[in-house]
């Protein structure tokens, strides 16, 4: 039988001191559950495993006992004690230390699933722990707990000596957990910037999606300078768009004029955070946000100038370029809505009535297709696209021959143009077929 040794006798590591973290990211963004060593808290599942171990409890280890003698040892960086319950308790002459370190992992307690011995020396800075396990037993430098988080990921958030150590030795820079943010997501929400630093010197990629956004999104939400100007160095996408919002816009949702003067010397387009506050605001762009941002641009020679543009022309514009974007990204009833806020501010853009049209269309509102399609008729008689958005909406009500009719106008305007034409071939053939069917 296998029996603890005298060392083991000692108190053994609450499972309290493992890390646990409730900080969120920026409020535009979901929350993302963070290590934070100033709140190490993780709840004991047994009294067992706060009580002290003794050798002669027991013919063969308690695991939740021998994890925590191995944790607290991996912890406080006690290297002969650690290799003594990897050999003896854990591997017990059967040669395979590795498979036995590995194997060991917390189990049922939350965010903290899958932590293994590596994940907690890498947090705690024991480097003397960290070399025996990725030199000596050659441990995965990139296990993952239940999370997805590494090791590294941990070093980065805690110790910058270990994740040094780490990146020297094999540790993946752009590896992301299991919601996608990735180590350098992490360094900037702590706003870290000798981190930051260290992961793009060791060849991490500047512009991760997660779904709270690029790093940089992470950075200007919560107001870290010094990490966003670190990113930008590095040639940070600034007008990335990630869930409808650009690190701009996260910028002055958190009302960071520092932040929002850097990101606008960079070269961010200064219409989509104008729309924005006025989407949200239900009021034109705040004179306060504009006259701070153009006394920034007037200084600046390398920043577009839109001085002379009135406050309504910016917005209108990036709301028209939000819509577009949504557009694309087939988010049909947030384009629609971005036009309708455009609209208010120009009533007489035909473009903006076919636009919004189109996303009626896909949505399957064919009266309010039809309903926009013929104010932009109205409008702009003359326009080709007036008629195919007129004939595309009677089709989706049905009204074939009204869709025909309209489709031919179109076509008369421009006779070359191949997708009215192949409309009005679908729209006879629907006629003909309608028919058909009434007659019999």
């Amino acid at each position: 039988t296998t029996r603890l040794p005298p060392f083991a006798r000692r108190p053994p590591v609450s499972s309290s001191s493992l890390p646990l973290s409730d900080s969120k990211l920026h409020p535009l963004l979901p929350s993302s559950p963070l290590p934070n060593p100033q709140n190490p808290t993780m709840s004991s599942s047994t009294d067992a495993m706060a009580s002290p171990c003794s050798h002669d409890q027991f013919d063969e280890p308690d695991r939740e006992r021998v994890l925590n003698y191995v944790f607290q040892a991996a912890s406080d960086d006690e290297l002969s004690i650690f290799k003594e319950l990897v050999m003896i308790i854990l591997d017990n002459g059967r040669g395979r230390p590795k498979e036995a370190i590995e194997e060991l992992r917390v189990e049922d307690v939350g965010q903290l699933e899958g932590f293994s011995a590596l994940h907690i020396a890498a947090s705690k800075g024991s480097l003397g722990v960290c070399r025996y396990l990725v030199e000596e037993l050659l441990v995965d430098v990139d296990l993952v707990d239940k999370e997805g988080r590494t090791p590294l990921l941990f070093a980065t958030y805690h110790n910058g000596g270990t994740a040094e150590y780490l990146l020297d030795h094999g540790a993946n820079q752009d590896k992301a957990d299991h919601d996608g943010s990735s180590l350098l997501h992490y360094a900037a929400e702590l706003g870290n910037c000798e981190m930051v630093e260290l992961l793009l010197a060791k060849g991490a990629y500047v512009d991760p999606v997660s779904a709270y956004g690029t790093p940089l999104h992470v950075a200007a939400g919560k107001g870290h300078y010094g990490a966003m100007k670190i990113l930008l160095d590095h040639n940070a996408d600034y007008n990335k768009m990630v869930n409808g919002v650009t690190p701009l816009i996260v910028a002055t949702d958190a009302k960071s004029m520092k932040c929002i003067k850097l990101l606008v010397k960079a070269g961010a387009n200064l219409k989509e955070a104008a729309a924005y506050t006025t989407l949200h605001a239900e009021k034109v762009v705040s004179d306060y946000f504009l006259n701070c941002i153009m006394e920034d641009v007037d200084a600046n020679r390398d920043v577009p100038f839109y001085g002379p543009m009135l406050k309504r022309e910016i917005v209108t514009s990036g709301l028209i370029s939000r819509g577009s974007n949504s557009l694309k990204n087939k988010d049909y009833v947030v384009a629609a809505k971005l036009y309708s806020k455009a609209m208010v501010l120009d009533p007489d853009d035909a473009v903006l009535f076919s636009d919004r049209s189109l996303c009626w269309l896909q949505l399957g509102d064919g009266k309010k297709a039809l309903l926009d399609a013929n104010r932009c008729r109205k409008m702009r008689p003359h326009w080709p696209k007036a008629c195919h958005r007129q004939g595309e909406a009677r089709m989706l009500l049905k009204d074939y021959e009204g869709a025909s009719e309209q489709f031919l106008d179109g076509l008369k305007l421009d006779p070359v143009d191949t997708d009215i034409e192949a409309a009005l071939r679908e729209a006879m053939k629907s006629l003909k077929t309608s028919r058909s069917m009434k007659a019999n």
